[in-house]
């Protein structure tokens, strides 16, 4: 998505747009590419954007998170709101795994906006399940799993769950927003029926709280999945809980580094996880506005933490490992991962 600095350019580096990916970690809402966001609103309401925006500028960072969260009012709700809009951009984020060789991606959408924008929910998961099958088409796996905002509280969490939960094309639940008072073993009743319907239960936390998030995620509702966690490396206990009960946590570095979540890119504790023993992955979480899609991401790692190959096909197989899949798939998937690793030797 970004034009690679001078370091990267000099790096060599593998066409990593070749590499067979996966992407458990990222938002629809936050994936569209630029260009099309741009093109749309053009389109849609006269509106006219620069070709790159000042929040791809290398030491941007946001002031916070709802200074992140006004991009999704400003550039994103607009046009989902036009007849179109949901349409439009979930074929755009589509053709992007597509062209990145991301052969596996969990899909979280907001539940909630599709009411705030005004658009049929209906609607919404027909275009949804549609776009699943035109990605397989192209050796594409695509799971959607349905976001619900904590901070709507545990009802509103409880009434999402028994709305979709029967939905085919929803493969499981995620809760996200600000974790500040709302840890996860709140939802546990929300989310009892999720589990019980042997469907996928994620969680944020430790992104903007400390480790005891990740603890009350694991030990209180849990799950096995874990998203950001970063603050896991401030206690050796939570990173044992993770290594021991085989976590997987989605790391979202550039997304870390843009919300003033960890000091730098240089001091992300994503390597330091690794090395302690616990399953992580790479992802982009919302490219549309960190400017790093997956493959910009793992460039970046390469090129700016000494990350090597090998590293990465850890990761993506470790993505391969707890995918929503068929056994003969993920092996399909795993095999095509060693072949091209075999070939960067």
């Amino acid at each position: 998505m970004l034009e690679l600095t001078k370091v990267e350019q000099k790096t060599n580096i593998p066409d990593l747009s070749s590499m067979p990916k996966a992407e458990l970690h990222i938002h629809l809402e936050g994936a569209p590419r630029w260009a099309t966001v741009r093109e749309a609103l053009h389109r849609h309401q006269g509106i006219v954007l620069p070709e790159s925006p000042h929040w791809y500028r290398p030491k941007f960072r946001f002031a916070n998170f709802d200074e992140f969260g006004g991009m999704f009012k400003s550039y994103i709700h607009p046009w989902l709101q036009t007849s179109s809009g949901y349409d439009e951009l979930i074929r755009d984020v589509v053709d992007s795994f597509i062209e990145q060789r991301i052969r596996y991606v969990e899909l979280e959408f907001s539940l909630s906006l599709v009411e705030r924008v005004g658009a049929s929910l209906d609607r919404v998961l027909e275009l949804l399940e549609m776009e699943v099958e035109r990605a397989r088409s192209h050796g594409t796996i695509i799971r959607i799993i349905a976001g619900i905002n904590r901070n709507d509280g545990v009802e509103t969490a409880n009434f999402w769950v028994q709305k979709v939960i029967t939905e085919k094309v929803i493969s499981g639940f995620d809760l996200h927003g600000s974790e500040v008072g709302w840890a996860a073993d709140l939802f546990k009743e929300a989310f009892a029926p999720v589990f019980a319907a042997g469907k996928k239960v994620k969680v944020h936390a430790g992104e903007m709280t400390g480790p005891e998030n990740i603890r009350a995620a694991v030990e209180g509702l849990g799950v096995k999945q874990i998203g950001h966690g970063t603050s896991a490396i401030e206690d050796p206990e939570v990173v044992s809980l993770l290594r021991d009960r085989k976590i997987l946590v989605e790391i979202c570095p550039t997304s870390n580094e843009r919300l003033r979540y960890i000091p730098s890119y240089q001091e992300h504790p994503i390597l330091e996880l690794d090395a302690a023993g616990v399953a992580v992955t790479v992802n982009s979480d919302d490219p549309t506005f960190f400017g790093y899609n997956l493959t910009d991401e793992m460039v970046r790692l390469v090129s700016q933490r000494g990350v090597t190959i090998a590293d990465l096909g850890r990761w993506t197989r470790n993505a391969f490992d707890r995918a929503i899949l068929d056994e003969e798939t993920r092996s399909a998937f795993l095999a095509e991962l060693d072949e091209w690793l075999l070939n960067q030797e």
